[in-house]
């Protein structure tokens, strides 16, 4: 059996090194526990294996009783892990990094259990790292600031006692039991405490200090992509957004640069084309790449075509906005209509036929990072004035695979004819269509309850209620039964302001499918026939205290995760602005006060130049009073103790104290100097010349009787005594 070898012996004296240093290596292993398990990433095996391992191995501690695994069972228990490392890998993780993680876990299990030497001490200290290194790998998460911090300090005063407890054993007083004592405790925690802080402090001084080029670290590509589903997809599935939404996972916050962020604004990711029924989805192949440029600018003949039709609309910024995208996997830069120019350093741009912007190296096999952040600009000007009376059916080429339909249920185009019986144009008839969904349907987040051949169908005539890609699929059909062209575009609707960072928070919830119709004189046009949800929106302190915890991420993100030379430059240009206008507002105060001083003088100047010759001698003299204030206590203390000098029969002890302390002064300009810890008497034997030994042994013998037996004819003799000895000397 296992548990036989496990020795459970009464631990040997301790010293105060010995205990703190056991005690902080165990916090050690905690925090770097802690960080690994903060990731979210550690299933519940590994935690129900390493949990109860480190309670054990308190109580042990509590209790000085060591429980120590057999060497025969460590060898064999390792033997069949690292078979089962392989299986792990392979089977269970499929990630590299998580299967470190689990088997560092077992190291540090199986270490806590046969810890028999000093080196097997260094082995959890380091093991204790390597959990705090693979949760670096595993989170970007702010957690993680405050367990590295506990690590740090737990690290500090590791290693502080360590090498206090190397020296004690070294010593020659280590032989003698060392007494427990809490003060040393307490000096030894506060010394591992402040070298944590200023630790910290100089890290994160040097962390902004130093450039940046990029910042994503090196470990970062071995972690495992992010499970989460951000809600965006680049097909929609009847059905499938409605359950996506109801998650509050963050996906991107925008933060508006310059002009106005539309209210209800649609964030477009990707704009479908094919639909068969039940799915709209694109040709993967579709699009070409741009070649690797800082700014891609859409507004080029080249480029615009995907967004401005056959005529040429002059397009200009009304909205600049920066986009900080969560670590989902996601490829596809979200604009908002109708995109300008996109500003991300140093990307291979690849837009697709239906006008979709996608980062080409992320997409492809190249890399396996998703896009950080970016800058945008947009035209969110209303077209309306542009394409109200528009009628015009003469299509591009390009634009004709948005008129294909699937074999729909005929009683759908009927419904599209007679909603738009009364409408002179096609936008009024795309206006009309929206307006009738939107007051006629029903926005609800409950799947139906059975599979359907016609999912529009069953919607359009017996549901009449579903999810926004129903209401998007439906409008587009509608038309394209009508002969405009129109596209289902996927991506995410509005955002929640949070005013303790001035961005908006796009969460997965916010996911969304619209419609796209499209107008020869124009281009593409948004409409949006989803009626607003019913859900309700009240805020509460939960809210409040959640807004707080994304402003914490956001910064966290900003300016750790995400700092690099740009936002190392922005610091230093706010800290300059900051510095000079705190410098010009102390330049102004001081020039401030300095005038004011100045007229104050020229004032009592003027005044002094009015006084009478008496007048100047009464102030003078007040003024020489005044300034001899502060130094009349001392000047009274001074004539005190001179009086009792001159009179030794109220104050021997004085008296003597005083020439005993000139006669050491003599001796020590002659290099004779007393201990404090030498009596009068043994100093004065210690002098080697034997008349000064005798004449200072001499003055000794009277300076006693007189400090100690108020032996006023004693101190009456000692200026005597002394003027002789300097005499001689």
């Amino acid at each position: 059996m296992v548990a036989s070898t496990v020795s459970t012996s009464p631990m040997t004296r301790e010293s105060s090194a010995e205990r703190f240093f056991q005690w902080s290596l165990y916090l050690l292993l905690v925090a770097g526990f802690l960080a690994l398990m903060g990731t979210g990433k550690l299933d519940l095996a590994s935690q129900a294996l390493v949990i109860p391992a480190l309670l054990l191995r308190a109580f042990s501690l509590l209790m000085r009783r060591p429980m120590v695994l057999s060497g025969a069972w460590t060898t064999r228990l390792t033997l069949i892990y690292f078979a089962f490392f392989a299986v792990d890998y392979f089977y269970f993780s499929q990630s590299f990094i998580v299967a470190l993680a689990h088997m560092v876990l077992f190291l540090v299990v199986m270490k806590i259990f046969s810890v028999g030497r000093d080196r097997d001490l260094g082995y959890l200290a380091v093991l204790s790292f390597m959990m705090v290194l693979s949760a670096v790998v595993l989170t970007v998460d702010t957690l993680f600031l405050f367990t590295f911090a506990l690590f740090l300090l737990a690290a500090m005063a590791t290693f502080l006692s360590l090498e206090i407890r190397r020296s004690e054993r070294n010593s020659v007083a280590a032989s003698v039991e060392p007494r427990k004592r809490p003060e040393f405790y307490r000096a030894l925690a506060a010394v591992s405490a402040i070298l944590g802080v200023l630790t910290l402090a100089g890290a994160s001084l040097i962390f902004f200090v130093l450039p940046r080029i990029n910042s994503a670290g090196y470990l970062r590509n071995f972690g495992a992509q992010s499970a989460i589903n951000s809600g965006f997809s680049q097909e929609v599935h009847l059905g499938g957004v409605g359950q996506i939404q109801q998650s509050s996972a963050v996906v991107m916050h925008v933060q508006v640069l310059s002009g106005r962020l539309p209210a209800e604004v649609k964030w477009r990711g990707v704009a479908l084309a094919n639909f068969d029924g039940q799915r709209w989805w694109n040709d993967p192949t579709a699009g070409f790449r741009v070649p690797t440029v800082s700014t891609l600018d859409l507004t080029q003949p080249w480029l615009s075509s995907f967004y401005s039709g056959t005529a040429r609309v002059v397009r200009q910024p009304t909205l600049t906005y920066r986009v900080v995208l969560e670590p989902t996997g996601l490829n596809v830069f979200f604009l908002a209509p109708v995109p300008l120019r996109i500003n991300d350093n140093h990307r291979v741009f690849q837009i697709t036929s239906d006008g979709s912007v996608f980062d080409a190296v992320a997409r492809g096999a190249e890399s396996d990072q998703s896009i950080g952040s970016y800058t945008a600009e947009a035209d969110t000007r209303d077209p309306a004035p542009l394409v109200l009376n528009s009628n015009l059916r003469d299509y591009p080429a390009a634009v004709s695979k948005y008129l294909k339909l699937p074999a729909v249920d005929p009683h759908i185009e009927e419904l599209a004819r007679a909603t738009t019986a009364g409408a002179q144009s096609n936008y009024t008839r795309a206006l009309a269509i929206e307006t009738f969904l939107k007051s006629n349907y029903g926005y609800t987040l409950e799947l139906p309850g059975a599979n359907h051949g016609d999912a529009l169908a069953y919607f359009l005539f017996e549901r009449k209620k579903g999810h926004c890609e129903f209401f998007a699929s439906s409008m587009a059909v509608m038309l394209r039964t009508l002969g405009i062209p129109t596209r289902v575009v996927n991506g995410f609707r509005g955002g929640e302001l949070n005013d303790l960072t001035g961005r908006y928070i796009v969460r997965e919830r916010d996911a969304h499918s619209w419609v796209e119709v499209y107008f020869p004189e124009y281009g593409w046009v948004t409409f949006d026939p989803t009626p607003p949800s019913q859900a309700a929106t009240a805020g509460s302190g939960w809210a409040r205290m959640g807004l707080y915890m994304d402003a914490a991420r956001d910064m966290w993100r900003e300016w750790v995760i995400n700092y690099d030379f740009t936002h190392q430059v922005r610091l230093g240009s706010e800290l300059n602005t900051t510095t000079n206008h705190m410098q010009s507002s102390a330049r102004a105060w001081i020039t401030r006060k300095y005038r004011r001083l100045v007229n104050y003088i020229s004032g009592w100047q003027r005044s002094m130049e009015r006084m009478s010759p008496w007048e100047m001698a009464v102030a003078c003299t007040l003024l020489a009073l005044l300034l001899a204030l502060p130094f009349i206590p001392k000047a009274l203390l001074s004539l005190r103790r001179a009086r009792r000098r001159r009179d030794p029969q109220h104050a021997p002890k004085s008296v003597a104290s005083f020439w005993y302390t000139r006669m050491l002064k003599r001796l020590a300009r002659k290099g004779l100097r007393k201990s404090p810890w030498q009596t009068p008497e043994e100093f004065a034997s210690s002098i080697a010349d034997p008349e000064m030994r005798e004449d200072v042994l001499v003055f000794t013998e009277h300076y006693e009787r007189a400090r100690f037996a108020e032996s006023t004819e004693d101190a009456e003799r000692l200026p005597e005594l002394f003027e002789e000895f300097a005499g001689k000397r």
